[in-house]
């Protein structure tokens, strides 16, 4: 019996199987997703997946091929997609991403022989389950975050600049009610040295809880940079309230962020 392979089609097919696999290894191990380097990875793997098959001319057992598919293409693919050097790492990149193959190449079959689905058609479902996994597993990951989550953030004021560690505060919903602009919170003595003379002060109206309403003054900085780990948000002209009361016991941030600037 023989078996007629088109190479162009069986790159393709692995180059798409390989990128999804890679997508949801690094949800998994919660890494950055960048697509072209995942789409680079992904396109290595398949070349060595085409050597692989080159190689097996009767010459190789199943288990070896199967060996040199998971070590060899699929570190070279983790180590390329997630910029890794360390053995322990990516052996622990080939586990996530060995997962993800096999959850994938099991719902491709199911797909298959359930519903008699094309191979392309098999193919684009995935692609439709992997993109809701990931949204899925980013809204969790965001809402278990929430209160917890800190970044460095930098303002710039009169020239000047210095960096905070900002909470992202979920409860932070204060507007500017001209412009209707988020607004971030920081204490007077976090501040001092660096917000001194002012040209003019805004006034911002608010509620907390157990209190009744106020207005907390508000300044226009130049520019605030969020620092996170896969991009540093611009804002132009933002808008900070000032307080007199400390906003964290422990010292642990000096700045709250609205959700809104980030997400």
């Amino acid at each position: 019996m023989e078996a007629v392979l088109y190479l162009d089609v069986l790159f393709l097919t692995e180059l798409y199987f390989n990128f999804l696999a890679l997508y949801l290894s690094a949800l998994m191990g919660r890494r950055p997703v960048r697509f072209f380097r995942l789409l680079a990875a992904a396109a290595l793997g398949s070349a060595a997946g085409l050597l692989t098959v080159w190689i097996s001319g009767g010459i190789a057992s199943f288990w070896f091929l199967a060996l040199l598919q998971v070590v060899f293409s699929g570190s070279l693919m983790t180590a390329a997609a997630f910029s890794l050097r360390k053995a322990l790492e990516i052996a622990w990149a080939d586990g996530l991403l060995f997962a993800a193959s096999a959850l994938l190449a099991g719902l491709f079959l199911s797909l298959r022989e359930i519903f008699f689905l094309r191979e392309w058609e098999c193919l684009f479902c995935l692609s439709g389950a992997s993109l809701a996994a990931g949204a899925l597993l980013k809204e969790l990951t965001r809402e278990k975050a929430r209160g917890q989550e800190r970044h460095v953030v930098r303002l710039f004021f009169h020239g000047n600049c210095r960096e905070f560690v900002a909470l992202v505060d979920s409860g932070n919903r204060l507007l500017e009610p001209v412009s209707r602009k988020p607004v971030s919170v920081i204490a007077k003595k976090d501040c001092e040295g660096f917000i001194e003379t002012v040209s003019g002060v805004l006034y911002i109206p608010f509620r907390a809880v157990g209190t009744k309403q106020g207005l907390l003054p508000g300044i226009v900085l130049e520019r605030m940079e969020i620092v996170r780990e896969e991009e540093v948000i611009v804002i132009e002209k933002p808008i900070v309230a000032v307080t007199k009361e400390p906003l964290s016991s422990g010292g642990d941030f000096s700045l709250l962020l609205p959700e809104a600037l980030l997400y």
